[in-house]
């Protein structure tokens, strides 16, 4: 009779030593994220991570030597995210169109994997100038190339059947964005919702928000006359350009290094002021945040009641979406990142989130519009609203990394041209035909 025996050392086994240790370290790590996209790396003390595992600082040390460890640990998750989608796409026995699908399927998967405790939930690539020069560069080193699989299976979609756009960067840059919302909802929502809502995604990305028989025509970047030269002698408008360049500084900074990450003295060096003469506009860090978490969503609201004058449903949301981006994309006007709203007091924070959540209403009563005037396809208004909402800013998670790391292919180049090229995908599809 033959006896059967398993092979040791057996990782299946509760009584692995490795299976404990890749579990704890899992943990640790997943702790960390949560800090991190919460307080940022700076933020964030080795003691807080502990405390929220009912450890000490010196248990975290066995498993990681110092945070600067850690973090590369975490946020190397999320690059680890897309190289396996990126691989399990490269698999698909399918045109270039259906290629790039796969990879929002296959990264829906994963997401569900970790939903469901199989695998860890990938980190928010937030804050990656605050490392040290050696971690940041192997993160980015593996981010780089997984963005240039996707790259090239767009230029491969595009050359398959030409659809009259520029660059394949930008078009990529738009799937990047949508694959960071996959990724934030997932920490959101329950399991279900998240399903119900990557199946829409997927809907979205195959065939688009517009109808068969709608064509947008591109769209030209649009300013308000005026004439500037009178106003160096006006003294409010003087202030308001200062606090207008003081904001635009602030929020590169924020969205760069995070609220503990960012010192006032730093942003007023950058503009070549005074710190006397910043603190004078300026009184401390945190009024500083609010300020550039109002001017943000300000300039949203605005985009929105200036597009609302000639425009509605499908026109109106094409519109908001190209003025916003494109003001992005050309460093005209850059919008914070939403998660370092965090770091305000919750009575503030349930401020920004009810206008937040007005700006989210506006453009779903303008898809629903859409539906019904018959230029835009049936979706669930919900999940197509928040898409639109997270496609406005172009600074979070891969994104952000992205447009300050992978230089060769930042959205800047051309703008004009770049942000329509943005919007085709989302506008259209993968699998219609050229437009």
């Amino acid at each position: 009779m033959t006896v059967l025996r398993p092979e040791f050392p057996d990782h299946g086994s509760p009584f692995s030593r490795q299976r404990e240790r890749d579990r704890k370290t899992a943990a640790i790590r997943s702790a960390a994220s949560k800090r991190f996209i919460a307080q940022g790396f700076q933020g964030t003390r080795l003691e807080d991570i502990a405390s929220d595992l009912g450890l000490t600082k010196t248990s975290i040390a066995y498993y990681f030597a110092s945070k600067d460890e850690l973090a590369e640990s975490v946020f190397l998750t999320a690059a680890e995210f897309l190289e396996d989608a990126v691989k399990a796409a490269g698999t698909a026995d399918a045109d270039a169109g259906e290629r790039v699908l796969a990879v929002f399927e296959a990264y829906s998967d994963q997401l569900i994997d970790a939903l469901d405790g199989r695998r860890d939930q990938p980190a928010q690539l937030q804050e990656l100038g605050t490392l040290p020069e050696e971690a940041r560069s192997r993160i980015v080193s593996r981010l780089s190339a997984a963005v240039g699989s996707v790259d090239a299976m767009v230029l491969a979609w595009m050359n398959r059947a030409p659809h009259g756009l520029g660059r394949s960067e930008p078009v990529t840059f738009c799937l990047i964005a949508l694959l960071d919302w996959l990724k934030t909802s997932a920490g959101t929502m329950s399991r279900a919702e998240f399903s119900q809502a990557s199946s829409v995604l997927l809907d979205v990305l195959r065939s688009g928000l517009a109808c068969s028989c709608e064509t947008l025509a591109p769209i030209r970047p649009q300013f308000s006359p005026g004439n500037d030269l009178p106003q160096i002698f006006d003294r409010k408008a003087r202030n308001k350009m200062k606090r207008e360049a003081f904001l635009k500084a602030g929020i590169r900074f924020f969205n760069a290094y995070g609220f503990d990450g960012v010192s006032l003295a730093d942003v007023a060096k950058s503009l070549g002021v005074t710190r006397g003469a910043f603190y004078y506009h300026i009184p401390d860090k945190e009024s500083f945040l609010d300020q550039c978490m109002e001017h943000s969503l300000e300039v949203v609201e605005a985009t929105l009641d200036s597009a609302a004058d000639a425009h509605s449903g499908l026109g109106f949301i094409h519109r908001v979406l190209f003025d916003l981006i494109y003001t992005q994309a050309s460093g005209v006007t850059p919008l914070i990142r939403l998660g370092l709203m965090t770091a305000l007091p919750i009575a503030r924070q349930n401020r920004l989130q009810a206008r937040l959540r007005n700006i989210s209403r506006r453009l779903g009563d303008a898809h629903a519009a859409a539906i019904a005037d018959g230029a835009a396809r049936e979706l669930d208004t919900g999940t197509v609203e928040a898409i639109l909402t997270n496609i406005l800013f172009l600074n979070d998670g891969f994104t952000l990394s992205a447009a300050n790391s992978l230089k060769d292919w930042r959205i800047s180049e051309e703008p004009q041209s770049a942000t329509n090229d943005y919007l085709h995908v989302l506008l259209y599809g993968l699998t219609a035909e050229p437009r």
